[in-house]
């Protein structure tokens, strides 16, 4: 069977999951699963004034026809804006000016659902197979203030404004904003701001906080769907819904809010998130003990230090406003350029945070993930010039997460294809600083050498799955290329 093709999954049906897909064939890691065109795809709320064509972040700049948000005569022709400018235009609703070009617009929440509305009618049969099944959680985001809000800026303005009314009722607008609430996926970096897309077959995936395959999202939108580990036929294809380095607390949180479930997988249940410590904090009380929620499924439940002599206890909501807080700073963190006082901010907030939580805990990891990634690569701190000893914390680090990856997201995902990456640098530097320095022979460091060309192996391996155009898949053709070159330079030694 031809690659683009490939449909190794049958859908099913139960209690827990509803609707969800299991592998119909032995799987290896690896192995294309499906691949999947979207239904509609769009801005998602809280974006700044975006091109309907492209994306790029506009500023007054809007289409001669219907008079919303696009960047030039190339995408005001585009497909993607087709729809709509037909619709705005027959109404004669235009954008209404904004002051700020930067702050987001609610104005923009009505496209991704006026595109489903649009593709609905031109594929009846799509929708009625893939979509209409579709969990939308309409008594609990009638509770939010979310419903509200697309009431009026998406339901009335589409069908009163608009003038559709004739076509759609407002239940079904916010069904379509439910399917897209809870169903759609996002599509990163489109100048910058991510959009969402709806990708019917995807959709169906059930959710783990241990996954067992991964999605990549090519030009034209299409996606693939690949197992990250071997899969036994029958066995449920399980996506991570969330950002895997987040610590039980907020990835829970995160599931109920915006998909409405509380997850209550293997990971989840158990207070040492099965031996990762991503969620585990240090005992100010006592040097012995370490402080873990008492049941992690209930996130009001008490935190205890492990020590049996040690009385320290505290709450749920205690824990919760320490990882805001810190999460808080990372936030402020990461907006910084890659720079020499980005690393060095980093390793003060490191030192500042280490009495607080395990070294392991997922707020710390996050911040050593970014250092493993800034070292080598910004002025004062290039790989050449890196002392043996900051070589060696930056391959500490990138350890310390594949260790953590191993266990949460096992198997050939793309954090750890740029993970194996970067950790070829500082093991191949510090080799090479040996020889130079007499202390190791040329087959002693031929030896040596052979780690670093397998991590370059690996992540050619795992990044060359990737969309070439993303930032993982030119990393992925760089390794290969590095890889080649570490190999000829073998030969000559």
């Amino acid at each position: 069977m031809e690659e683009s093709s490939a449909s190794h999954y049958d859908i099913q049906q139960d209690e827990k999951y509803g609707r969800y897909l299991v592998a119909n064939k032995d799987l290896e890691s690896g192995d294309l699963i499906f691949t999947d065109t979207p239904f509609a795809v769009g801005p998602k709320p809280g974006n700044p004034p975006l091109c309907l064509g492209c994306y790029n972040p506009v500023e007054n700049s809007l289409c001669s026809r219907c008079g919303w948000p696009i960047c030039g005569a190339e995408c005001e022709a585009s497909a993607a804006h087709a729809g709509e400018c037909e619709v705005f235009a027959n109404a004669k609703v235009r954008f209404q000016p904004v002051e700020d070009w930067t702050a987001s617009t609610p104005q923009l929440d009505c496209i991704t659902p006026l595109r489903m509305l649009l593709a609905k009618e031109k594929d009846p049969d799509r929708w009625h197979r893939d979509l209409e099944p579709m969990e939308t959680h309409t008594e609990a985001r009638k509770e939010k203030p979310a419903w509200a809000a697309d009431q009026v800026n998406i339901a009335d303005f589409l069908v009163d404004h608009c003038k559709l009314g004739s076509k759609y009722d407002k239940d079904l607008v916010q069904r379509v904003c439910g399917i897209l609430e809870v169903n759609s996926v996002e599509i990163p970096s489109r100048g910058g701001f991510s959009v969402r897309a709806i990708y019917p077959r995807l959709a169906i995936a059930a959710h783990s906080c241990v996954p067992n395959i991964v999605h990549t999202i090519f030009q034209e939108d299409m996606v693939k769907v690949r197992a990250t580990v071997p899969i036994k036929s029958g066995s449920a294809l399980l996506l991570c819904y969330t950002h895997a380095l987040s610590p039980t607390l907020v990835r829970r949180q995160y599931l109920l809010e915006s998909k409405f479930f509380n997850c209550t997988c293997a990971r989840c249940a158990d207070p040492t998130e099965l031996g990762t410590h991503l969620s585990t904090l240090k005992c100010t009380k006592c040097d012995n003990g370490v402080i873990l929620s008492t049941d992690p499924l209930d996130n009001e439940a008490q935190w205890k230090c492990t020590d049996k002599n040690c009385e320290f206890k505290t709450s749920g909501a205690a824990v919760s406003k320490i990882l805001a807080v810190v999460q808080a700073e990372i936030d402020q963190l990461d907006m910084m350029e890659p720079s020499p006082q980005a690393i060095e901010q980093r390793e003060a907030t490191l030192k500042k945070y280490k009495s607080v939580f395990h070294p392991r805990h997922s707020l710390l990891l996050n911040i050593k993930h970014a250092l493993a990634q800034l070292y080598g690569r910004v002025e004062g701190y290039s790989i050449d010039e890196l002392p043996d000893l900051m070589l060696e914390r930056k391959a500490e680090f990138c350890k310390l997460v594949l260790q953590t990856l191993d266990v949460i997201t096992p198997g050939d995902s793309r954090m750890r294809g740029m993970m194996l990456y970067e950790l070829h640098a500082p093991i191949m530097f510090m080799a090479r600083n040996e020889y130079s320095a007499g202390l190791i022979t040329p087959e002693k460091l031929k030896e040596r050498l052979q780690e670093p060309i397998q991590h370059l192996a690996d992540a050619a391996r795992i990044l060359m799955r990737e969309d070439p155009q993303s930032p993982e898949g030119i990393t992925g053709q760089i390794a290969q290329q590095s890889m080649e070159q570490l190999k000829a330079s073998l030969e000559c030694l």
